[in-house]
């Protein structure tokens, strides 16, 4: 566990603010194991489900690798995993600017 980073805390409000969803954007998160791509568990008790997906998309990283990711709450409307997936499978390098993000999922929520 750890607290989540400021970088980490903005692309989740761009995130949020694309998807209308107005939740609490946790202090600390959990490290997933996905071979450094960035992904973050929201779910501290490591007790709750994914339920439903809230927003999805893409960007290219500063190393021009194609990052897909995707914002997902847990069944009692709390945010519940922010995953990452760069296509070379290689480290995120850094999180990006409102206007080089494409949503390509947004639910009616």
């Amino acid at each position: 566990m750890r607290k989540i980073s400021n970088s980490e805390k903005r692309f989740l409000m761009v995130l949020l603010k694309l998807s209308g969803l107005k939740v609490e954007i946790p202090e600390m998160v959990i490290q997933l194991k996905d071979g450094k791509m960035g992904s973050t568990s929201f779910d501290l008790t490591q007790n709750q489900s994914r339920s439903e997906r809230i927003v999805a998309g893409n960007f290219i990283d500063d190393d021009g690798i194609l990052v897909d990711f995707e914002l997902t709450m847990d069944l009692h409307g709390n945010l519940f995993e922010l995953d990452f997936w760069k296509v070379d499978f290689s480290q995120l390098v850094s999180f990006p600017e409102e206007n080089e993000i494409e949503i390509t999922y947004s639910g009616d929520l």
